[in-house]
């Protein structure tokens, strides 16, 4: 199994979140960078388990969070060869 681990302490906006993903799951280029195309990326992968790290900043700082928790936990449902593991992070982050 494919390991991807990331971390959003860095992730300020939802453009930010895509550009991670995409280069930490190997998207192909013309990942559209929105929701949809997230899920349809998703959904595709071979057997990988995606840890995201510090996702309470993510939910401080990106308005469309809840939209991204809905399309990990939708393609998590509809792809048996993708885990998403989604940590808070320990609450130490300076800002």
């Amino acid at each position: 199994m494919n390991r991807v681990q990331l971390s959003a302490a860095a992730w300020r906006t939802e453009g930010d979140a895509h550009d991670a993903l995409a280069k930490g799951l190997a998207f192909p280029g013309y990942y559209g960078r929105n929701l949809d195309a997230l899920h349809d990326c998703l959904t595709e992968l071979g057997d990988t388990q995606l840890v995201i790290e510090n996702c309470a900043l993510a939910a401080r700082r990106i308005e469309k969070w809840p939209g991204f928790l809905a399309v990990f936990f939708d393609s998590a449902l509809e792809n048996p060869r993708l885990q998403i593991r989604l940590l808070p992070g320990n609450g130490d982050y300076g800002d």
